[in-house]
């Protein structure tokens, strides 16, 4: 019976342990970036990022403010909780890594042209449920997401770029290029 016990008590304290490291570990991953007003930021909105300068601090996150040409945002932006805020910073490439490096890295580069397969709204292509539309990547932030201009000329393309993509951020393991990287692990 007694050993029992102290079983149950070392698995108890276990438990107690995992708790508080889980618990530290989302408050470290909050306040990790310490994000100050006038820093460049994205904010994650169904792994579309729009890029802003963060305006103020909030209890639980930022007040960012957004230049007139971002959009469309998805999501409402006002204040964004702190694990939606990344710091912006950009870069020439990004390596996308799979498997821990078992298998081949897929490299995107500014200037290198990329499709994006998007699903359509019927309310702006009647016929297809989807479309690829071809753009070019003007910058790429550190965390992996592009910044593309539209080189499509079909205008179907077009109204779903500026629909759900314009002038925001992709990340690259985005639904929408699913395609590109397909294309580019050959």
């Amino acid at each position: 019976m007694k050993a029992n016990n102290n079983n149950q008590e070392s698995s108890m304290k276990i438990i107690v342990l995992g708790l508080i490291l889980a618990f530290n570990s989302l408050t470290a991953h909050a306040a990790k970036y310490g994000l100050e007003p006038g820093d460049a930021v994205l904010t994650n909105c169904h792994e579309i990022y729009t890029r802003g300068v963060v305006k103020a601090k909030v209890d639980d996150g930022y007040t960012v403010h957004f230049p007139k040409n971002s959009g469309p945002i998805q999501c409402p932006p006002f204040r964004w909780h702190a694990e939606f805020v990344l710091p912006f910073q950009s870069v020439p490439e990004y390596r996308l890594k799979f498997l821990g490096g078992l298998k081949r890295d897929i490299v995107f580069r500014v200037g290198e042209p990329v499709t994006f397969r998007v699903d359509t709204d019927r309310r702006v292509v009647k016929n297809k449920a989807s479309i690829d539309i071809d753009a070019q990547i003007t910058d790429i932030s550190s965390n992996g997401a592009i910044a593309v201009k539209l080189i499509s000329t079909d205008p179907e393309a077009a109204a779903t770029f500026w629909q759900w993509i314009g002038g925001n951020y992709v990340d690259l393991r985005h639904k929408y290029l699913e395609l590109e990287r397909d294309k580019r692990s050959r």
